[in-house]
């Protein structure tokens, strides 16, 4: 095993990576570290070799110096589309040490997903993998503002492309290091980060660096990591989680572990091997966990702290189990976990926790009023300190201020507050659906559904998912053309072809029609309660699903 990977404890007398409680910014706080502890371990990715603070800033200062010389200015915005997570990494610290703003992309992302966020951010310049170059070829012309194509790896095939095309290593091999992080501030965006729509298309959010610390003090309070910590991280880096991940372990001075994907079967092996220390899980993941074959070594790692969103109703039976500490939070990508649990006790799973400290937080009616204890509300929420979550929806002024409408951030998340202050997420009063950790919104998937010749409309929601009650499987109802007959395999292998992989339904059910309101909407509240019936179709079981 690796020295690094030992289980060591916390050195947090050591002045070199002592943990830093300044406003910090993510590039800025890079360049102290690797002039403090440069060969202190940093950066992990499963399978590779480790970097450390010095080498990470090495590598971003090129970056930055790559990015400045294809005429990126201060305040601009590069999209990156990189499978790597080291390259990923580099590249949002570099882009950020450029004095510009990232836009990472999600991997699944293709048509009008990815035309959308590059026209949505106005980006100039994208750097992607080759593996990735076909899918900007099907946009070409649907991407007016794209002038740079940076590619990873073989860039031949993207040569006939109309726009100039760089080789990212050799660009990269010869840059001229450059590093301006000392003049960034809490104001200014490190990345732009694309959430469910649930009215209309995704929306860009605005990431300023005063969001990223705060969201790391909200997930992990002061003093509950230090630099004997490794951060197990198993989401890639377009996810707001995995971005405080990175930032959690710079604070403290620790290691963070990146792998980009979830996989049950490896995941004790390789927090055993990697030393790590700490873990953010989805709610669904610890599901996962369990239904694994007990086994004699299974609290024989070093895992000591788990962050689980939501919290599992099995909660008791995996802390028994495993011998992990548990604590949770509310999030989202707009805000700075406004709500966690007081520490490590968390007696009730359905509890999200309690504002933290620098947070206020409010349940309101239809008209701002604040709803007495016990009665649901919407969650709106301020911080004390300015910069601390989104500056906003990038191109959607009119969004932003419904969302900050009475100066205060509108969640669009229903809750109930008990007596003693917790709060207990209800539902959505959006009409987002979760499934797998990612959020879905149903507007865009709905016009991706109607694109099939054979329907005439549609609609998507969430059915309950037998793996975890907080997560959600995708079912679209669809009424087909007059006369046409539809089947539902087709359809889904249609959508493969065009929507994210997560977006895929798992159920589908043909109606003659949908139920609607006086006023002509779709009663989304109404399939909800109807999930399952005899006639859903389930692509996983290949035939018609039982109703439940």
């Amino acid at each position: 095993m690796d020295s690094r990977a030992a289980k060591c404890p916390h050195a947090k007398e050591s002045a070199a990576v002592e943990v830093a409680r300044h406003k910090w910014t993510l590039a800025g706080l890079l360049s102290q570290r690797a002039q403090e502890a440069p060969d202190r371990p940093f950066v992990d990715v499963v399978g590779e070799a480790g970097d450390t603070f010095g080498q990470v800033h090495a590598a971003a200062r090129r970056w930055a110096g790559l990015v400045r010389g294809l005429g990126v200015a201060p305040g601009e915005y590069v999209a990156t589309m990189l499978a790597q997570p080291r390259m990923s990494l580099h590249g949002w610290f570099g882009i950020n040490a450029a004095r510009a703003g990232e836009v990472p992309v999600h991997l699944d992302y293709r048509g009008t997903y990815l035309a959308h966020v590059l026209n949505t951010t106005g980006v100039r310049v994208a750097i992607v993998d080759d593996g990735y170059v076909e899918r900007f070829a099907e946009i070409a012309d649907e991407v007016p503002l794209l002038e740079t194509l940076v590619v990873a790896g073989d860039a031949d095939a993207a040569r006939r492309l109309p726009w100039r095309v760089v080789a990212l290593e050799p660009a990269l091999a010869v840059a001229d290091p450059v590093d301006e992080s000392a003049t960034l501030g809490q104001s200014d965006i490190s990345c732009v980060l694309f959430t469910s729509g649930t009215t209309g298309a995704s929306k860009a959010v605005l990431i300023p660096y005063g969001h990223i610390r705060a969201s790391v003090d909200g997930a992990w309070p002061p003093g509950d990591l230090g630099p004997g910590d490794a951060y197990y991280s198993m989401l890639p880096l377009y996810h707001v989680a995995a971005k405080v991940a990175v930032g959690a372990m710079l604070q403290a001075g620790g290691r963070v572990v990146l792998k980009p994907r979830f996989r049950t079967d490896e995941f004790w092996a390789e927090v055993r091997a990697t030393g790590s220390t700490c873990v953010c899980l989805m709610g669904s993941m610890t599901g996962f966990l369990l239904d694994q074959p007990p086994r004699s070594d299974d609290r024989d790692h070093p895992l000591e702290k788990a962050l689980i969103i939501p919290l599992p109703h099995q909660l008791d039976a995996f802390r028994e189990r495993f011998g992990v500490r548990v604590r949770t939070l509310y999030n989202q990508t707009e805000t700075s976990a406004p709500l966690r649990s007081s520490d490590y006790d968390t007696p009730d799973y359905r509890a999200c926790g309690r504002p933290r400290p620098g947070v206020t937080c409010r349940l309101v009616d239809e008209n701002d009023e604040e709803v007495a204890p016990g009665e649901v509300g919407e969650l709106i929420v301020r911080c004390d300190e300015p910069w601390t979550m989104m500056a906003g929806y990038l191109g959607m002024a009119e969004k932003t201020v419904e969302a900050w409408r009475n100066q205060w951030m509108h969640t669009g998340d229903a809750f109930r507050m008990d007596a003693a202050g917790n709060y207990y997420f209800l539902d959505r009063m959006k009409d987002a659906i979760r499934r797998r950790g990612e959020n879905i919104s149903s507007v865009e998937l709905e016009a991706s559904v109607c694109e099939h010749h054979a329907v005439l409309e549609c609609a998507a929601v969430g059915v309950e998912s037998e793996y975890e009650e907080e997560e959600e499987e995708v079912k679209v109802i669809v009424v087909p053309q007059s006369g046409v007959e539809l089947a539902p395999a087709d359809l889904v292998e249609f959508l493969t072809e065009r929507v994210p992989r997560f977006m895929v339904p798992r159920y589908v059910e043909v109606v003659p029609e949908l139920p609607r309101t006086p006023t002509a909407k779709i009663r989304k509240v109404e399939l909800r309660k109807l999930g399952i019936t005899e006639r859903t179709w389930d692509r996983e079981a290949l035939r018609p699903a039982r109703g439940r």
